[in-house]
């Protein structure tokens, strides 16, 4: 009979435990990842605006009178994790607005002083961590003046300790409009008002002279000419215009057909706005199509950018109906 040996036993367990213990390192580190010594990695790292990669971004505010902030934070990437806390500047970067204009074919403008702000413009990294905490880019819609669109361009202005800025990712863009939920501006007196010139108008029950389009009662109203002489009578456009006998801040105005289903045909359907200051000089204030039914016979025109006036004209350029005539039994403007 073989005599168990327990020394013998033991050193060979001990032997085994070594290589096992040898095979999980061995394993170990040929899962490891290979250190790479690249000379002088530190020319690799960089930092930008994550929100500067996937183009210009759209932005709409109702518009009314409270401040909205969008945030704003920079990244850094590169071989080395960072040493040391870097402190990164923004500001809105005026120059950038004519080279994105000429890259796209656009004519975006700042929009006006007072709707808009950076603040807390220095944001910094913290060492060993990839983003920055937030800059706010706030927004007062009231203050943009309507719906037109502006563009704002936030650069990254100085990097301290200095570090290389990621090509492309140095401005984010944002273009933003106002949107009207409902309607913020009251209706101007028509204390003073007068037509000073229309086109042509007609007669019926409900008066149907150009001035019944001013006088505060949507029961009467302006009608272009619809009786025919000699078999003609006159076609689109038909025009009216208004002196508001003051000047006034115009945000928009506000439309009222003439009531009754069998009147629907007579609403205007493209509508061109223009103001002046003298009644000489006018501009645009813009083209609008425009809808209503014998429910709702009223339209609401915002201008892209309020402006100050004494005067405005009404054109009608085609009506509902697609026939020769229209009719408009109140204008407010606001």
């Amino acid at each position: 009979m073989k005599k168990f040996n327990k020394n013998q036993h033991t050193n060979r367990w001990k032997y085994c435990s070594v290589l096992l213990c040898l095979s999980i390192i061995a394993l170990f580190q040929a899962c490891k990842e290979p250190e790479l010594n690249i000379e002088n990695s530190k020319q690799y790292g960089s930092v930008y605006l994550q929100s500067a990669a996937n183009g210009a971004i759209l932005q709409s505010y109702n518009i009314k009178d409270e401040w909205v902030e969008t945030t704003i934070g920079a990244g850094y990437g590169g071989l080395d994790k960072l040493a040391q806390k870097i402190s990164i500047e923004l500001a809105i970067d005026a120059s950038k607005v004519a080279e994105y204009n000429i890259q796209n074919n656009s004519n975006y403008e700042l929009p006006p002083a007072g709707s808009y702000a950076l603040e807390s413009p220095t944001v910094e990294i913290n060492r060993n961590f990839g983003g920055s905490n937030s800059a706010k880019l706030r927004i007062n819609a009231i203050n943009l003046g309507g719906t037109k669109s502006y563009i704002i361009p936030v650069s990254i202005k100085n990097v301290s300790p200095e570090l290389p800025i990621t090509k492309g990712l140095q401005t984010t863009y944002y273009i933003v409009n106002g949107v009207y939920e409902s309607n913020p501006f009251p209706p101007i007196p028509l204390t003073g008002w007068k037509i000073i010139d229309f086109s042509d108008d007609d007669y019926d029950a409900i008066g149907g002279r150009a001035p019944f389009c001013i006088d505060g009662d949507k029961t009467t109203c302006w009608l272009s000419t619809y009786r025919k002489v000699n078999g003609w009578r006159p076609t689109h456009p038909h025009h009216v215009t208004v002196d508001m006998a003051n000047e006034h801040t115009l945000h928009g105005l506000k439309l009222y057909g003439r009531t009754g289903t069998s009147n629907a045909y007579l609403f205007p359907k493209t509508v061109q706005i223009e103001t002046s200051i003298d009644g000489q000089s006018w501009k645009s204030a813009g083209i609008f199509i425009i809808g209503a039914s014998s429910e709702e016979t009223a339209a609401t025109m915002y201008f892209e950018k309020s402006t100050t006036a004494k005067y405005f004209k009404v054109t009608v350029l085609n009506s509902a109906g697609n026939g020769d005539t229209t009719a408009i039994a109140e204008l407010e403007a606001f």
